[in-house]
């Protein structure tokens, strides 16, 4: 009986785990984006007319970005989370195993008793955990002092594989969002494929030039200063779809490396950044400081005086650029 007792003590801790899981649901910003039409420029297109191609195409593929970049941060604290849950149970499984020792043995004594063969046996024979509490509602036929705890382990089994299921069917989902979002951004890297030979046509290359010398970061105090020293560092380094340095960076990776590197963890997606963080407004701005464009589809770190760094798109290096390169939608503070 003691032993019994122990081993529903521990199915009720990992219980109360399993209970407690947050299960992050995926943001509306997550739904795959529609790929943009293929864009062809005629012979003799204008500069202009390149530019604009390349800058339509350049936002498309940004949207998408940054939900890959979204649902590969919610994947990963999902699989987090399952595996905490596992290593919680591993005990509670291993009990099982004695628990169905003690059963057999509790079926034996009542089989002796005058109990039925045939009830004993297929009862005893449960070979999963699924089949052990299908079964236990038998054991009122053989071990009627232990109903109690019978009905707890049911009922907490009940909870553990409800909430695994839901779980492993979130996993899933997100997996195959993964593999649909990966699909777009390969087709919009296509099309950007084309442009950028365009690109090369008048520019003479498909990736901006940049220098090897950079302005050095200006001193500032606080945490702040050392995350506009870490941007100012970055300078000139290319936009890489999904990356957080230290080659490379898009516009959420280079705000999570720069936080990172002062001991901030923040998720690798624009809005989710921006709901991770203090909401201030544009008179609050101090060197550090975030700024949202494109309804948080794009995000950059303030650095003081009017300018911001950020990793801009595709085919651009990590640079400084006014605040008001695009129309500031709201501003934050991690």
């Amino acid at each position: 009986m003691r032993t019994a007792r122990k081993w529903l003590l521990r199915v009720a801790v990992v219980s109360s785990v399993v209970a407690g899981l947050a299960i992050p649901a995926l943001s509306a910003s997550a739904a795959p984006a529609s790929a943009s039409p293929v864009l062809t420029a005629p012979t003799g297109s204008s500069l202009a007319s390149i530019q604009k191609q390349i800058k339509d195409q350049a936002t498309a593929l940004e949207k998408i970005v940054e939900q890959y970049d979204g649902v590969n941060t919610t994947l990963a604290k999902n699989q987090a989370t399952e595996a905490a849950m596992q290593k919680q149970l591993a005990p509670t499984l291993a009990s099982l195993d004695t628990a169905r020792k003690q059963v057999g043995s509790i079926a034996a004594v009542a089989y002796m008793d005058g109990g039925s063969l045939s009830t004993m046996s297929a009862f005893v024979s449960s070979s999963s955990t699924q089949d052990l509490a299908n079964r236990m509602t038998l054991l009122s036929q053989v071990a009627s002092l232990r109903q109690d705890e019978i009905a707890s382990f049911q009922r907490l089994t009940a909870t553990y594989q409800t909430e695994k299921q839901k779980l492993d069917a979130l996993i899933a989902a997100e997996n195959a969002q993964k593999k649909s979002l990966a699909t777009q951004k390969a087709t919009i890297n296509t099309k950007l494929a084309s442009l950028y030979k365009l690109r090369t046509q008048a520019y003479g290359r498909a990736q901006e030039a940049t220098s090897s010398s950079h302005p050095a970061a200006p001193y500032l105090p606080g945490r702040g200063g050392k995350v506009v020293a870490f941007a100012y560092a970055q300078l000139g380094k290319p936009y890489v779809f999904a990356a957080d340095g230290p080659g490379s960076y898009d516009c959420s990776g280079l705000v999570e490396a720069a936080y990172r590197s002062v001991g901030v963890s923040l998720p690798h997606n624009a809005a989710m950044q921006y709901h991770a963080i203090s909401h201030i407004s544009r008179s609050q701005l101090s060197p550090g400081d975030l700024v949202f464009y494109s309804n948080l589809g794009h995000v950059a770190i303030y650095i003081g005086g009017g300018m911001v760094i950020h990793a801009p798109q595709p085919g651009e290096v990590v640079k400084k650029a006014s605040v008001n390169m695009m129309t500031p939608y709201v501003y934050g503070r991690p």
